[in-house]
């Protein structure tokens, strides 16, 4: 029940503490316009074709120009993700420190104001890239071991199909464990002020594996759906707006869903991490009471 109370808990902050909103919104829709401009379209892959004369005989070359329009667009669409993800790393963090902040000063009912939150944010910035990136490694490093399975599988074909199963239900798992403790990990940053407290994080979460996996998966579902609505608003708009603009009207237009999402990640880490605390404290009386023979 620990990951089913703390995902409900997530739309309660929500809607109570609707300031959290704004610095989401800010980002979004600083973003919009930069990813706009970045990202390249569609490639168009037209299959025109070179015709060239050798004396009597006609030679036509198909696909050349598919090609390079392909390369063209896979290396522009790399440049845009790494000048967003750039930009999204130090402004998200800035935002994700101070929604964070906000949200565990509401659970504890005490006053905030944006302006303080992003302030705050600010100076704590070098510590939640170098947590994010902690966490990313982690993620990558648990991810690789669970894919072992899977490799060996692959080499023992047909019976190695059960391996690659158990392979791929591992890294599912594995996977939803590094959701929940990458969301865990800033609110203990910005609750114990320390980033060796966040090492913590591992005792809470492995210490707690089946509610990990499955508020990972809440988490999960909640990014599709949000995702999926996104998606279909950016479609209609790419058919609704001119050419012209259309990939600004499909930005803008998706921003104020985009920033429901990261605020829906940043506020989950906060009460997927009391829920954990709440568990832990739970133990505790449990084992107090054991050792004074009371019957748990």
């Amino acid at each position: 029940m620990g990951a089913i109370d703390a995902f409900a808990r997530i739309f309660s902050i929500m809607v109570e503490a609707k300031r959290l909103y704004i610095p989401a919104l800010i980002l979004s829709l600083l973003l919009a316009p930069v990813a706009a401009y970045l990202l390249p379209s569609e490639p168009s892959f037209d299959t025109s074709f070179n015709q060239t004369h050798s004396g009597s005989v006609i030679m036509e070359q198909y696909g050349e120009d598919v090609e390079e329009e392909l390369t063209d667009f896979l290396i522009q669409l790399g440049r845009a993700f790494a000048i967003l993800m750039a930009i999204s790393v130090v402004v998200g963090s800035i935002v994700q420190y101070g929604i964070t902040k906000g949200a565990l000063l509401h659970e504890l009912g005490e006053d905030y104001s944006i302006g303080e939150l992003l302030i705050d944010g600010l100076n704590h910035l070098p510590g939640v890239i170098a947590i994010e990136f902690l966490f990313m490694a982690v993620a990558v490093a648990l991810a690789s071991v669970a894919l072992i399975p899977v490799v060996l599988g692959l080499f023992f074909l047909p019976w190695g199909m059960v391996l690659v199963l158990i392979g791929f239900l591992l890294l599912l798992g594995v996977l939803a464990i590094a959701t929940s403790l990458t969301a865990v990990s800033i609110p203990i940053y910005a609750d114990k002020g320390r980033i060796g407290a966040v090492f913590s994080a591992f005792g809470l979460v492995f210490g707690n594996i089946t509610p990990s996996i499955a508020f990972g998966i809440l988490l999960w579902v909640g990014i599709m759906v949000v995702s999926m609505i996104a998606g279909s608003i950016g479609f209609v708009a790419d058919f609704v707006f001119p050419k012209s603009i259309a990939a600004y009207a499909s930005q803008f237009l998706q921003a104020p869903l985009n920033a429901l999402m990261f605020e829906f990640l940043t506020v989950g880490g906060v009460t997927f991490y009391r829920e954990l605390q709440r568990m832990e404290e739970l133990k505790k009386v449990d084992e107090e009471l054991i050792e004074l023979g009371v019957n748990v």
